[in-house]
């Protein structure tokens, strides 16, 4: 009997050692199988991931420029403002010149219709008019700039308003509010405004009035209290050039004097009070009233007026080499229209070509 009872508990201990050995088993094969799952998952995330960075890596063979529009609902126009805003294309202001030219092209612009309207675009193509007489007032060079999550417009000329140092700022690019600056910001027109380092940036321009272009840098921590720079950067007083952050610099490109002398120089600065000229000479021509964006980590300028009518586009990674967008561009060489960057492309709207004629086109860069 003894032995009877002794058999029974080393088959129990047996049984208990099996069932055991087949757990620990069972374990083992799930954490193997798991991790060659974790590994398998990690390989396709991985394989994903680089085929996402070879699709995104950029060659400049395979840009493509195409017409979101002939003709677009608003005027013919130039020296208008565009704002990415809510997702959303804002256009502004402007003037147009067509049928005002006199038999040497000359225009009279103190005659020309000034617009104060805003419209807006999901896509570039539909547009819709959100007001035809903002309380702005019909002005041209306006410049516009998102700053502290509202709309700010500084600066432009109309025949009515003139020159204003007036500001102006909204929510919802419906209300505008008025606002009187602090520490003398002038008014000025054909200046650039630019966001850098947390402050709004205001930088040369001209005043026909005074036949005088400026040099000065201003900037504002809050856009209502202003401060200036230096009243003469080192660069010649110019109007219709372009001022972009890039790479934790401000880059200034091109522009033109009242004199008739249009200007190809580039200069950076750290601190938008010491500047360093880049180059006097990059590979493209002069240019004034083009545009410059920032676009897959890059500077890009953007058009010129020609009076050969073509077009260039180029762009740069560190601004002082550049290289010209292959291809022939199929808009106009023109000046004064609007460039940005919306839904990963570049846009270009409207401006006035070679031919001194007024534009309400849209383009943009795949």
């Amino acid at each position: 009997m003894f032995s009877e009872m002794f058999r029974k508990k080393i088959s129990q201990k047996l049984a208990f050692l099996i069932l055991g050995m087949l757990a620990t088993s069972f374990s083992l094969f799930f954490l193997l199988y798991s991790s060659k799952e974790i590994k398998s998952y990690t390989f396709l995330e991985s394989m994903l991931k680089n085929e996402v960075v070879r699709k995104n890596t950029f060659n400049p063979d395979n840009l493509e420029w195409k017409q979101a529009t002939a003709d677009a609902p608003w005027s013919e126009r130039d020296s208008h403002a565009v704002i990415v805003f809510q997702d959303k294309l804002w256009l502004m202001g402007g003037l147009n010149g067509n049928g005002f030219q006199d038999k040497n092209g000359n225009v009279p612009y103190w005659k020309v219709p000034h617009y104060s309207d805003i419209w807006c675009s999901e896509n570039g193509e539909d547009w819709e008019l959100i007001t035809e007489s903002a309380p702005w007032g019909e002005r041209r060079s306006l410049q516009l700039e998102i700053f502290k999550d509202k709309i700010w417009l500084i600066g432009g000329w109309g025949p009515k308003i003139g020159y204003s140092n007036n500001i102006w700022v909204s929510e919802d690019a419906v209300n505008w509010e008025k606002i009187k600056p602090e520490g003398g910001l002038p008014a000025i027109e054909g200046h650039q405004l630019v966001i850098f380092k947390n402050k709004m940036w205001l930088i040369g321009g001209v005043r026909y009035d005074e036949r005088r272009e400026k040099n000065y840098v201003w900037s504002s921590e809050d856009g209502i209290n202003w401060v200036e720079v230096t009243p003469n950067a080192p660069w010649e007083p110019r109007w219709d050039h372009t001022v972009t952050a890039f790479k934790d610099k401000l880059w200034l490109i091109g522009g033109m004097d009242l004199n008739g002398n249009v200007y190809k120089d580039i200069w950076s600065s750290e601190d938008g009070e010491n500047w360093v000229l880049v180059t006097p000479g990059p590979s493209w021509p002069e240019r004034q009233g083009h545009d410059s964006v920032v676009f897959q980590d890059k500077i890009w300028t953007v058009g010129r007026l020609n009076i050969s009518g073509d077009n260039d586009v180029w762009y740069s990674d560190n601004g002082y080499n550049w290289e010209k967008v292959p291809g022939k561009t199929p808009w106009t060489g023109r000046e004064d229209q609007a460039s940005i960057v919306f839904k990963n492309k570049i846009w270009v709207l409207g401006g006035m070509n070679s031919n001194w004629e007024w534009e309400n086109d849209v383009w943009y860069l795949k």
